[in-house]
């Protein structure tokens, strides 16, 4: 976290290490300066530790870190629910690249427990 704040200059709120890459939440405002020009922050970054390199802009409004996480996919139709058992779930579609969303699908279900306790994203 350290090696990316210095190279970027943004703010890293949290860090989630998989396998074959990294995934920087970094604070709200902070994403194109840690992505950078044309994406060489994110570039120099990869070619040091050989990952690949994602970053999502926090927001403490949960539709809006979920259609951060979906990035550069266009989100629309979002919105909140609460079930009567008190379970939250975000609804939402997209425009376009279907295979992608449900790629990114898992990992925004994850990020949203995490931070905002919401059950589930279900797409329509």
């Amino acid at each position: 976290m350290s090696l990316f704040e210095t190279l970027t200059g943004a703010t890293v709120k949290d860090c989630i290490i998989n396998t074959d890459s990294l995934i920087f939440v970094v604070k709200e405002g902070d994403a194109g300066l840690a992505i950078g020009k044309n994406g060489q922050n994110i570039k120099n970054l990869e070619k040091m530790i050989n990952k690949r390199v994602e970053v999502i802009e926090f927001s403490p409004d949960p539709l809006v870190f979920t259609s951060n996480i979906f990035r550069p996919i266009e989100v629309k139709n979002i919105y909140l629910s609460e079930k009567s058992d008190g379970k939250k779930i975000i609804y939402l579609s997209t425009v376009k690249n279907k295979t992608l969303t449900k790629i990114k699908l898992k990992k925004a279900k994850s990020l949203v427990q995490k931070y905002f306790g919401i059950s589930d994203i279900v797409l329509t």
